[in-house]
């Protein structure tokens, strides 16, 4: 049995928190309704004393092997073909434990069935196993278990994993000539600096002359980078080590995702794929009887940034205190305008989740004309940096040969 804390608010208006044991959030949510609660959000608390389950994060987590998507997918894919069959749970998982090629993901998938055997919610099992399941599918299944729509929420995982993933790979296609670019220049000037420009200093200290500043300027980062090489790379390393730590609290959080969603390029891809995916949800919720407040509040977890999940909790409250979607979004800055339309149209016409389904699919067009665009908004950029670039190496190679010329000719 874990613990949970929750914030509700009661018919009266007034808002109450505090913590409920239960086995699962199924049931924290019977004991708040029996409570004449209506809940605004449900948050399990972290078992500081348990030892870590095995196929959890290791110490270091960026050198973890996860599963890969491709795999993952097909696993999806399965377990909702067995469950849409009227296959249980378990059979239906250890059916895929002995058919998946995959080492980790088998080893892991034994482990679900075993906590789920065991009594504990599917969501819960797969939780334990962050190298095979992401945060995302975690959320997406309890979603899908909390509305009774397991077999229909894995369909729509599949899908979602399978619509990120040929987004990724067309921002890396995107990506890949500005990054190729950019490494022929770093290898142009790490050549020129290391063999070229010594041989300059060494001629002309011994003609007694003055080298120009841009070539004084790469030789002395030479000079620099081989007395204090290691200084650089340990303040790197402490630099990565201390941003890690801090996007690991609260207010470092909120900022790296607010970071996620402003920043120029990236950003717009982003929260516009985070809308679709939210919409899609909470659509399939919605359409499977959920009320709108319960489907808020777990459609809100697969966000996964800090800041849209403030926004929904804010439409979740304002749908509870009687503004409706349009009056709680109202003066927010993450919905964009044409979203709050839609879902005030639905929320008046009793077509929310028709309604949830366009906004999705609207989103998901956005995002890959976006990307299409990525390239033809980064080359400008990537225009002007070569150009200074070759600028610069221009003027640190020739100016001390045309320096020279001068001082021959006089």
């Amino acid at each position: 049995m874990a613990a949970y804390e929750f914030k509700a608010r009661e018919r009266a208006g007034a808002v109450r928190e505090g913590v409920l044991h239960a086995e699962g959030e199924a049931e924290v949510l019977k004991l708040l309704e029996e409570q004449g609660l209506l809940p605004i959000r449900i948050v399990k608390q972290a078992a500081a004393d348990n030892p870590r389950p095995a196929g959890s994060v290791p110490s270091i987590p960026f050198m973890a092997r996860k599963v890969p998507v491709n795999e993952l997918i097909i696993f999806t894919r399965q377990l909702e073909t067995l469950l849409d069959a009227g296959i249980p749970i378990t059979q239906s998982l250890e059916i895929l434990e002995d058919q998946t090629p995959g080492q980790q993901l088998r080893e892991a998938t034994g482990r679900v069935r075993e906590s789920v055997q065991q009594g504990d919610s599917m969501a819960e099992a797969l939780a334990r196993e962050p190298l095979a399941f992401p945060l995302l599918y975690v959320n997406m299944m309890r979603a899908g278990e909390e509305g009774g729509v397991m077999a229909a929420m894995l369909e729509r995982t599949a899908t979602l994993m399978e619509h990120e993933a040929e987004t990724r790979e067309r921002v890396k296609s995107a990506l890949f000539y500005p990054q190729l670019i950019l490494g022929e220049l770093v290898l142009a000037f790490a050549v020129l600096v290391k063999f070229v420009l010594p041989r300059y200093n060494a001629f002309f200290k011994g003609m007694g002359a003055k080298l120009p500043l841009p070539t004084r300027m790469l030789i002395a980062m030479d000079v620099f980078m081989e007395q204090h090489g290691l200084v650089v790379l340990v303040a790197a390393v402490a630099l990565v080590g201390l941003f890690m730590y801090l996007v690991r609290l609260p207010a470092g959080r909120w900022k790296f995702h607010e970071f996620q969603i402003r920043v120029p390029l990236f950003g717009e891809i982003v929260l516009k794929s985070i809308m679709s995916r939210f919409a899609r949800v909470l659509a399939a919720l919605i359409d499977s009887g959920i009320p709108i407040t319960v489907g808020l509040d777990i459609s809100r977890r697969v966000a996964e940034n800090l800041v849209v999940e403030r926004e929904i909790e804010r439409m979740h409250e304002g749908i509870i205190s009687g503004r409706g979607v349009t009056g709680s979004l109202k003066g927010g800055k993450v919905f964009p305008p044409l979203v709050v339309k839609m879902l005030a149209v639905g929320e008046e016409t009793g077509t929310m989740d028709k309604m949830l389904l366009k906004v999705s699919a609207y989103f998901d067009r956005d995002v890959e004309y976006a990307v299409k665009n990525l390239t033809q908004a980064i080359e400008p950029i990537l225009l002007v940096i070569m150009g200074v670039a070759v600028l610069f190496i221009a003027l640190a190679v020739f100016l001390p040969m045309w320096n020279l010329m001068q001082a021959m000719t006089h």
